[in-house]
């Protein structure tokens, strides 16, 4: 997350800066509550077993790398004045990511609703529906107005946390969360990250990047929000969720504080940190009462 125009004026954040973190979980929550069935099967999302600690670690290890090469790739098109080339690449990755969950999830949703994938009109209706939910969502993420990018932000971010935090193993996650604490210090401060946003212009990379007053905020950053809270609601139940996204809330606004002293700040470690405190906190509440 990075404040623009640190020259102007101080920033100075508020509640309202948090309004979009908020929203976004809730509608984690909501769209993760229906799938929360034992008996849906997940889809395999990690190239290794992820209920051993090795091959959790090795997973980590390929998000985050893939992560930093994707992050190193980018600011190199940016260097070499190909922004309209990445713009493009952002764009059909996107809507690619908007159709992947979107029919997963419509799928499972009509699987519970006993509809059977196998049924021809079942498929039919199922590929319309999420071509068109991906189409409307690509619309609102990279359409002109400030309002219609950030509903398209949170809708897609959560969706795409919802889907990573079905079917992403639990030990995976965690692991995962450690490492990208490290990774975002890093690619901040020292790393592609951080040197790709002192090179944009504000409104220049959307679908990777969003506005919303006068943050500017990964769209990566909302998809591991979500992920995490997802994580909680289905491997710990509701009250682990809640402990998660007070924690993630509270990290957040922490990192807001942040803007006041730094031009730009990592938005992963304090929320995933806080937020992970948060989910556990939550799971024992029942066993100890």
């Amino acid at each position: 997350m990075a404040d623009p125009k640190p020259e102007e004026r101080r920033f100075k954040p508020g509640l309202s800066h948090l309004y979009p973190v908020i929203l976004s979980l809730g509608i984690t929550g909501a769209l993760g509550y229906p799938i929360l069935s034992p008996a849906i099967e997940t889809t395999r999302v990690t190239p290794f077993s992820g209920d051993t600690f090795s091959g959790a670690s090795l997973n980590a290890l390929y998000f985050v790398a893939a992560l930093g090469i994707t992050a190193t790739a980018m600011l190199v098109l940016v260097r070499r004045g190909k922004l309209s080339l990445l713009k493009q690449f952002v764009k059909v990755a996107v809507v690619f990511v908007c159709f992947t969950v979107t029919l997963w999830y419509i799928s499972i949703v009509l699987s519970l609703l006993a509809i059977t994938i196998s049924d021809s009109v079942a498929l039919d209706v199922t590929l319309a529906l999420s071509v068109a939910v991906a189409l409307v969502l690509g619309y609102f993420v990279f359409g002109k107005g400030k309002n219609r990018q950030l509903a398209g932000v949170i809708l897609l971010s959560s969706l795409t946390g919802v889907f990573l935090g079905r079917n992403i193993p639990t030990l995976t996650v965690l692991i995962l969360s450690g490492a990208l604490v490290i990774y975002d210090i890093v690619a901040v401060f020292r790393g592609p990250v951080g040197a790709l946003a002192r090179t944009m212009e504000v409104g220049d990379l959307p679908g990777a990047m969003f506005n919303y007053k006068e943050l500017t905020i990964g769209m990566g950053d909302m998809v591991f929000y979500s992920l995490l809270a997802m994580t909680a609601e289905a491997g710990f139940g509701p009250l682990s969720f809640l402990g998660a996204g007070i924690g993630i809330v509270g990290g957040t606004f922490l990192g807001f504080k942040a803007l006041q002293r730094y031009e730009m700040f990592p938005g992963l470690p304090f929320s995933l940190l806080l937020g992970i405190a948060g989910m556990f906190a939550g799971w024992q509440i029942p066993l100890l009462l």
